[in-house]
């Protein structure tokens, strides 16, 4: 679990060092943030295994997300003073959030995780229907609008997963271990490279012939980290 846990916050920083190669510095920031939240979120899931907190962090995460895809953006590497600038509609649904999630959240009730967890997927599908629209309007060049939905597909996989990992806690399923074992693995299978495409989608470089092959080795180096971070995580 620890390295599981380094990888995510490696993704962080691969993100936060692309500062200087990012498309736009407004839609750098709001990625950062949702990294940050999502390494967040993973410190209480992974290393504490606390799902409160846990679901909670990542609802904040999908809410930069769904402010990166939605904010208005400034031109490439051109944007100075006007960075967190947002729609009025956004400021009004994180006011609208921050309500629910303190009512939900400082309530401490039995029934807090499910009314979390049914706001974090309302949340999913809201970010995953703002970068669709996005991509037919593209405010970044549209590799890396398809980055950002195919990490986010593959985040979608990863919590299908999470949810056929937990449903036998509720519904009085019985897995077999060897069900138990490919659901876990297929979790890790989906949520690490979904994070690091994620991380370079505000890559300023996607534009070329010679970016794209750079990026398809990229992916490739990033295809065997992972497998040998899930090889050594599993031994």
């Amino acid at each position: 679990m620890t390295l599981k846990f380094a990888f995510v916050a490696g993704c962080l920083v691969v993100a936060l060092m692309s500062y200087w190669f990012c498309y736009s510095k407004r839609d750098w920031i709001w990625l950062v943030g949702g990294l940050g939240f999502t390494v967040g979120a993973d410190y209480f899931l992974i290393l504490r295994n606390l799902h409160l907190p846990g679901v909670a962090v990542f609802c904040f995460a999908h809410l930069c997300y769904i402010t990166r895809a939605i904010a208005p953006q400034a031109t490439p590497r051109t944007c100075t003073q006007r960075y967190m600038r947002v729609p009025k509609s956004v400021i009004i649904t994180v006011a609208l959030f921050l309500c629910v999630f303190t009512a939900v959240f400082f309530g401490l009730r039995a029934e807090s995780l499910f009314f979390l967890t049914a706001l974090y997927a309302s949340l999913f599908a809201v970010n995953i229907f703002v970068n669709i629209l996005a991509y037919r309007k593209p405010h970044l060049p549209k590799r890396n609008h398809a980055l950002v939905l195919v990490g986010l597909c593959l985040f979608a996989l990863c919590d299908i997963n999470v949810l056929l990992f937990n449903l036998p806690q509720y519904v009085g399923v019985v897995y077999r271990p060897s069900v138990y074992d490919a659901i876990s693995l297929m979790i890790w299978i989906f949520y690490l490279p979904s994070l690091a495409l994620l991380s370079a989608s505000c890559l300023g470089f996607f534009s070329s012939r010679a970016a794209s092959a750079a990026a398809t080795d990229s992916a490739s180096s990033i295809s065997a980290v992972i497998i040998s971070t899930l090889e050594i995580d599993t031994s």
